[in-house]
């Protein structure tokens, strides 16, 4: 479904994708790994031109990314949802009117726009906060909020940037398990940016590892953390017997 060919990003002097090559299943949950500045997020941000690459293919259904119009690029983007590491969510809206925003924004039906937010909050658990405002939840109920925006449209595929970032160590879990039961109970395809090696290994069809804008090693979890054959695997290793 996704393929990254030979994928190079700069800035400036700094090379943060140095010749990266992916291929991602339809329907396959990736995790990608490694060290902070290994060029793991602008990965992901260069699927749907968050991040302009400098050179290289990415190919959506067998369709260019990089070749798309300004109005072309709007309506992939609609279709390809993005958790960020923030929440970015509008503080003068419900938590109902920010997931179908979007949507209303696209042009959508407004009866149909209210549909998909109140189903897309049902899925994240969050059904009976819909009247309220960002300010009023938590930290991990407003990344909740941005999952269920993300998946208003169900999209086919889902990138994910480190969702549990900026969140406390006591709401990681509640964002965790939400991630978890949309793996387990949609086909839709993830690629996910974590540091969360215990939920790599529960949820990840395949990990891969990553350092210095290229990727290292990539496998099953079971092979990746069980045998690795790289310095970053080793680490992550490191970790789990620790």
């Amino acid at each position: 479904m996704l393929e990254i060919k030979n994928v190079w990003k700069s800035y400036g002097k700094t090379t943060a994708l140095a010749g990266v090559d992916l291929h991602v299943g339809r329907g396959e949950t990736v995790v990608i790994m490694g060290p902070s500045g290994c060029g793991k997020s602008t990965l992901i941000r260069c699927v749907n031109r968050l991040t302009e690459p400098d050179s290289g293919e990415i190919l959506v259904n067998g369709s260019s990314v990089l070749q798309l119009s300004d109005a072309e690029l709007m309506a992939f983007r609609r279709k390809v949802g993005f958790v960020f590491q923030q929440f970015h969510l509008i503080s003068r809206l419900t938590v109902l009117e920010n997931v179908m925003f979007h949507l209303v924004l696209a042009g959508a039906d407004r009866k149909w726009a209210e549909e998909q937010a109140v189903s897309a909050l049902a899925k994240v658990g969050l059904h009976d906060v819909q009247g309220r405002r960002p300010e009023e939840l938590s930290g991990g109920q407003q990344q909740r909020v941005a999952i269920a925006r993300a998946l208003a449209a169900e999209p086919e595929l889902m990138l994910w940037d480190e969702p549990t970032a900026s969140l406390d160590p006591i709401l990681v879990g509640e964002v965790l398990e939400v991630m978890e039961g949309l793996v387990r109970t949609t086909n839709t395809t993830m690629v996910i940016v974590t540091h969360e090696v215990s939920f790599a290994l529960r949820v990840a069809d395949r990990i891969v590892l990553m350092d210095r804008g290229q990727i290292v090693e990539e496998g099953p979890p079971e092979v990746i953390f069980r045998a690795p054959v790289s310095e970053i695997g080793l680490k992550y290793k490191k970790l789990l017997v620790s």
